[in-house]
């Protein structure tokens, strides 16, 4: 809708409520606007809701989504540093700036957790399958038979993976891995990407067929490839979780999203050399929630409880040298499935671990390289999972321990040695040594730390500041610089590496280029790394400028003229919008100004502009 607003062509005052107010109000003053003002005008609030944790699986990248439910809302959270890894149905309270329907946070220290999510990570999963098609794309790529038939597998997945503990079922059939429906036609075009509509028509159009949605705890919606970009996108946990499976319907795709609606992230890996390390959003290749159809490794097992839980195999916790002995990962036993080491602890008190798992080509790991694999991952944070580089100053990744091989970690005192591999399982030598040095992962810091615009094809610069959190025993650290930029951005360090002693801390510049194409929110990843302890944050910058306001330029043609007393004259007046190009129309109000005794008459008075434009009308006198 064009922003009303008011020339006075006497003064050239310009007044435009339809420009976002760049102030944080406190509550009473914000509600003595009016309506339509208030809503534009930043305010600082503190909310509890229910977050909503969404995850868009592209097929080169990926990104999360949250929002917070809260009295009938649903806001969209953005965060200027790290988000908390926190699942869908957490009740959470929040501190922020709100406009509209967006809430700007700082990072996790901004979310207060009051009440955790439900776990739902066991036994029978109701999973009602909704087909649809739409207005305009009415195919069916896949029969309801071969839908049924991926989704039997997957149950069969997760059912080996929980060692036998959880799987998906039919609520109509329960001989079934889920209820499969549909076809159904939805009013929405293939055209438009609204996933959140496609929800609800998807799930009116069974409601309409009979069947009970409130019967399933699981929701996955099957379609055509339609506008959205993505291949999949899921919730990260939440009870019903839902789950959008955006044309092709296979194992690895739906098995994944599954994954994500137990509340799991991504699977990641890392690849070090002498000088940097470069993680990789799906790179471990021996997991669903990475880069294969292959078992979930030990950390993302342990956070579902099909590992170290209740009736579970255990993991063996290993504080002391000697040789372990490691079945295969995949067959369920009583037996441990992976052995768990102590790597560093954080500043905040927070435990990183590795995982050390021997993967057999067994049930759905058959495809899959056999051999000793090295995981990590951080207590209390789930997207802190990485696939190890066991030769980390090579520059070939080595992702498997080898007979013979061994892998030093000097800052946590440990070394990893495989003595033999068969069939029957793997033996793995642990050694600990003194440990001099407590290495730690650096802190990473951004300035300004808030959300940063940039006009697509343009740059923003950063202030990255590392800190060095080692022990003092430890010597001075060369810290390489990263930033995995989004695709089509461009990052440039003015410094690429810091050397720093423990407890120090050192800057530098981080300038990121938008490509042409850039539209909406980003959050791109900075990482300091020394060795295998790495630090990161993220970059929030928006590629759509600010609409910037002026004042319009306002001419008279003639600028003069004469006239007998009770004469008429007359004048073209000419209007011209002097706003930045991507603030919206305006209409603009002509009033004019003139002597005591004079009538002045406009054949218009209002010009709807858009930026750069003028428009003309007469003004008689």
């Amino acid at each position: 809708m064009a922003a009303e607003r008011q020339v006075l062509l006497s003064s050239l005052v310009e007044t435009d409520p339809g420009e976002v107010l760049r102030v944080a109000l406190p509550a009473d003053q914000r509600q003595s606007l009016p309506p339509a003002v208030q809503a534009l005008v930043e305010q600082t609030v503190a909310l509890e809701g229910t977050l909503e944790v969404l995850h868009e699986d592209h097929e080169t990248g990926s990104r999360y989504l949250h929002f917070l439910e809260v009295h009938g809302q649903r806001l969209a959270l953005s965060f200027a540093a790290e988000p908390p890894t926190l699942p869908t149905g957490t009740r959470v309270r929040v501190t922020g700036v709100q406009v509209g329907q967006a809430l700007a946070l700082d990072g996790s220290t901004s979310v207060q957790t009051l009440a955790p999510a439900l776990a739902n990570t066991f036994g029978a999963q109701p999973t009602l399958v909704m087909l649809v098609n739409f207005s305009d794309k009415t195919t069916q790529p896949y029969t309801v038979a071969s839908a049924q038939g991926v989704f039997t597998t997957t149950s069969n997945f997760d059912l080996e993976n929980s060692y036998g503990q959880t799987w998906l079922s039919g609520v109509v059939d329960a001989n079934q891995a889920t209820d499969v429906r549909g076809w159904y036609t939805i009013a929405l075009a293939s055209t438009v990407c609204d996933y959140n509509t496609l929800a609800s028509q998807a799930k009116a159009a069974a409601q309409a067929a009979g069947v009970t949605l409130s019967a399933y705890t699981r929701y996955v919606y099957a379609f055509p490839q339609n506008a959205c970009t993505w291949w999949g996108l899921g919730t990260v946990g939440g009870k019903p979780s839902q789950a959008w499976i955006n044309g092709s319907l296979q194992v690895r795709v739906v098995g994944h999203e599954m994954g994500h609606g137990f509340g799991l992230y991504h699977s990641h890996s890392l690849s070090c050399d002498a000088s940097a390390c470069t993680a990789s959003e799906y790179g471990d290749g021996w997991d669903d929630m990475g880069g294969a159809v292959g078992h979930f490794n030990a950390f993302q097992k342990e956070r579902l409880g099909w590992l170290n839980s209740g009736a579970s195999p255990p993991l063996l916790a290993v504080t002391a040298t000697g040789p372990y002995w490691l079945e295969p990962y995949e067959p369920d036993s009583t037996n441990p499935k992976a052995l768990k080491i102590w790597k560093s602890t954080d500043s905040t008190g927070k435990n990183t671990y590795y995982y050390v798992e021997y993967r057999g080509k067994l049930g759905f790991d058959s495809s899959l390289a056999a051999g000793v694999v090295v995981h990590t991952g951080t207590e209390g944070n789930g997207n802190s999972n990485y696939l190890w580089d066991l030769a980390p100053t090579t520059t070939t990744s080595d992702w498997m321990l080898d007979v013979g091989q061994s892998y030093t970690d000097a800052q946590a005192g440990v070394t990893l040695s495989t003595l033999a591999a068969d069939s029957t399982g793997a033996s793995v030598q642990v050694t600990f040594g003194a440990v001099s040095c407590a290495g730690a992962n650096p802190t990473v810091a951004l300035s300004p730390s808030g959300t940063q615009y940039v006009a697509p094809g343009a740059a923003v610069s950063y202030t990255v500041t590392v800190t060095d959190t080692d022990s003092t025993s430890c010597p001075a650290a060369p810290f390489t610089l990263q930033s995995t930029a989004a695709s089509g951005w461009t990052a440039a360090f003015a410094t690429a590496s810091l050397t720093l002693s423990p407890g120090t801390s050192g800057s530098t510049t981080l300038t990121l280029t938008a490509p042409s194409t850039a539209s909406g929110l980003y959050s791109i990843p900075v990482t300091a790394a020394n060795g295998s302890y790495v630090g990161t944050t993220s970059a929030a910058v928006s590629a759509s400028a600010p609409c910037v306001g002026a004042n319009p330029t306002v001419a008279l043609a003639p600028t003069s003229q004469w006239s007998v007393p009770g004469g008429t004259v007359s004048y073209s007046v000419t209007v011209t919008d002097t706003d930045s190009t991507n603030c919206p129309a305006s209409t603009f109000t002509l009033q004019p100004t003139v002597p005591s005794g004079c009538t002045a008459t406009l054949a218009s008075t209002t010009l709807p502009l858009s930026p750069g434009t003028s428009g003309s009308t007469t003004l008689t006198v």
